[in-house]
């Protein structure tokens, strides 16, 4: 048994459509490919490695992309949506005999090491954690046992949706608030925010 992760992605190229008044196309992919990197390589920086972590999409490229840095890419299937997506991960994870499941969306500029590491050490065993986005109300990830039933229900305030349903299920959860995982970039103020902040000191 063993902890595995998992990261959605919409696509490379259509992904972030809300940026394409500050990016150009090929900026908007470069950037989305970028996301996806520094999330996989906080991931593979916690775990030693990409082995146990599955990157979900419909987007070949952005699978493309995950099989090259070690992680295992799963197409989505015909159900359409996140949230189906999901399932299918997580029981991709679970016939590979996972223990834990933690989601994290690929848009967190911020992930690193050490906040995954932080989130691991206040989540007792056969708890769940949410990570809360920017605003207080939405998923940005979740830390899950593997045998947790809940169904998720990603999109527009999910946290209070996904606190009911993991409740229901009789697994004790918990908020998670942690600035390298709440804030994800999707709107034009938020990339703005982001840019200002990685400028280098004058």
């Amino acid at each position: 048994m063993s902890d595995w992760f998992v990261v959605p992605i919409r696509s490379l190229r259509n992904g972030k459509s809300r940026l394409a008044g500050v990016l150009r196309p090929a900026e908007r992919r470069a950037f989305n490919e970028m996301l996806l990197t520094r999330v996989l390589k906080a991931i593979a920086q916690s775990a030693g490695g990409l082995s146990r972590c599955i990157v979900v999409s419909a987007d070949r490229d952005a699978l493309q992309l995950a099989s090259r840095l070690g992680a295992t890419p799963l197409l989505d299937g015909p159900e359409p949506g996140l949230n189906a997506a999901l399932e299918a991960a997580c029981d991709e994870a679970r016939s590979r005999q996972a223990a834990s499941i933690l989601i994290l969306a690929a848009d967190l500029p911020d992930a690193s090491r050490t906040a995954l590491a932080r989130l691991r050490s206040a989540t007792p065993r056969g708890s769940a954690a949410i990570i809360v986005d920017k605003l207080g109300c939405g998923t940005n990830g979740l830390l899950l046992p593997a045998s947790c039933e809940a169904k998720f229900s990603f999109g527009e305030a999910s946290l209070t949706r996904h606190r009911e349903a993991i409740e229901s299920s009789g697994v004790p959860v918990a908020i998670w608030n942690d600035p390298a995982l709440a804030f994800d970039i999707d709107s034009p103020g938020d990339f703005l925010r982001w840019s200002l902040a990685s400028l280098p000191p004058v």
